[in-house]
């Protein structure tokens, strides 16, 4: 038994000899072939490539000038130049504190003997001036109420008289008028007599200018025929 495991032994020695010299002649073989050991594969070069915009083709370029007037035209301001004074409005209507009434009679007219003048009426002169600070404007004819002996309210209708010039918004400046002629019949129809004042109510105004009124009564339906309000 010793001598077969001796055996064993010697031929085990053997072979691993046999096989350190084939790794040995293997690897001698490998540095003579010139072979070397694999390096790391680099990754691939990455190459950008830019392309040129599509040029824009007609109907596209009106389209895109056409959104942009329109983004313009959406800005909150008044085409033109907006420091322009005629489109930049500065002035406001006048209010009745800004104005003073006054009637001129037809004795202080020299319309006395005048054969144009109503019969059986009267007729005066009436003008509005402006005692604000600043200029005001006049954008329509005033109405009228006329306060009878009791207090009471009664209001006038205006008839333009015929030929009359049309009526054109105005600008008046301090101490600037506009005026209106206004007749009116003493008889006959629905009247109230001898009224202490009236009431003057400038365009858009709900705030009247209170006038004496010393002409009398009016009568013919309490109907004014004026002519409409004009610069002095």
């Amino acid at each position: 038994m010793c001598n077969r495991g001796g055996q064993v032994r010697e031929v085990l020695e053997i072979r691993g000899k046999r096989l350190g010299a084939l790794i040995a002649a293997t690897a001698a073989v490998t540095v003579s072939c010139g072979q070397q050991a694999p390096q790391a594969q680099q990754p691939p070069a990455v190459v950008t490539v830019t392309q040129p915009a599509p040029e824009q083709t007609s109907e596209a370029q009106e389209s895109s000038e056409g959104s942009s007037e329109e983004t313009s035209g959406q800005s909150g301001f008044p085409e033109g130049n907006p420091s322009d004074p005629e489109e930049i409005p500065t002035q406001k209507p006048c209010k009745a504190s800004e104005l003073r009434a006054r009637f001129y009679p037809e004795s202080i007219l020299q319309l006395n003997d005048d054969l144009s003048q109503p019969t059986d009426g009267y007729r005066v002169k009436l003008r509005l001036a402006n005692v604000g600070a600043k200029a005001c404007t006049i954008e329509g004819d005033p109405r009228f109420e006329f306060i009878d002996p009791n207090g009471g309210v009664k209001p006038a209708t205006t008839q333009v008289v015929a030929g009359a010039a049309p009526f054109s918004a105005m600008s008046i400046g301090t101490r600037e008028g506009v005026s209106q002629d206004i007749q009116w019949k003493s008889a006959p129809g629905d009247c109230v007599y001898s009224p202490p004042k009236i009431n003057i109510y400038p365009d858009g105004s709900d705030e009247p200018i209170a006038v004496e009124w010393s002409f009398g009564s009016v009568c013919g339906d309490l109907q004014l025929q004026t002519t409409h309000l004009h610069s002095d």
